[in-house]
């Protein structure tokens, strides 16, 4: 996983030393419609958790009415309404956090330009560092294996780099081309390359 990282990296890097520009409006355009993505997904969760908040105001009308008609003891109206109470508790502080999320998630669109900053101290880097993976990498999805319809084991690796997401780099000239030989068990030939992730075969 090591090298298939180093080699994104070195990539990205070159991508970005070679095509500033087009590096600098991708990353922009890029880390804006991934904000907008996230806020879509995040003002859908907010909306749902409000409503639920709604609810249980109209559930705790309730449950008084029927308390003061004697429909419900004073033992069962304290134990329902304390269940209730702490699940609005939380709902309040998760409604909390997702309100300063959406306030504050234009601010990362400033940090894409800086992003660019960041990728000029890795160019032609020789090996990974653990500065480098905290600086440009914010996290790795690796899919599930899958088996091709030539017998060969596939499995996707995709990279998140911080401000601006997963990046797929363009192969423009000057831009190398991967094909990472992986060490794996005996007799089983592991490469990687960014159209298909790792092969088996």
């Amino acid at each position: 996983m090591t090298s298939v990282v180093l080699q994104e990296v070195r990539r990205l890097t070159s991508f970005a030393s070679q095509y500033e520009d087009d590096f600098l409006k991708r990353i922009i355009g890029h880390s804006m419609e991934q904000v907008e993505r996230d806020k879509a997904f995040r003002q859908k969760e907010l909306d749902g958790l409000l409503a639920r908040d709604r609810e249980l105001d109209s559930i705790f009308e309730r449950l008084y009415e029927d308390n003061v008609a004697q429909k419900l003891t004073d033992e069962r109206f304290a134990k329902m309404t304390a269940r209730y109470e702490q699940e609005q508790g939380e709902l309040a502080k998760k409604i909390k956090a997702l309100r300063r999320t959406l306030k504050n998630d234009y601010g990362q669109l400033l940090t894409a330009d800086s992003f660019l900053e960041v990728v000029r101290k890795y160019t032609n880097a020789e090996e990974l560092t653990l500065r480098m993976v905290a600086e440009l990498v914010s996290h790795i999805e690796v899919y599930h294996a899958e088996k091709s319809q030539w017998g060969e084991t596939l499995q996707r690796v995709r990279i998140h780099y911080n401000c601006i997401g997963a990046f797929d780099v363009p192969d423009w000239d000057g831009v190398p081309d991967v094909e990472v030989l992986l060490e794996t068990r005996k007799g089983v030939a592991v490469c990687y390359s960014p159209e298909i992730g790792c092969r088996a075969s």
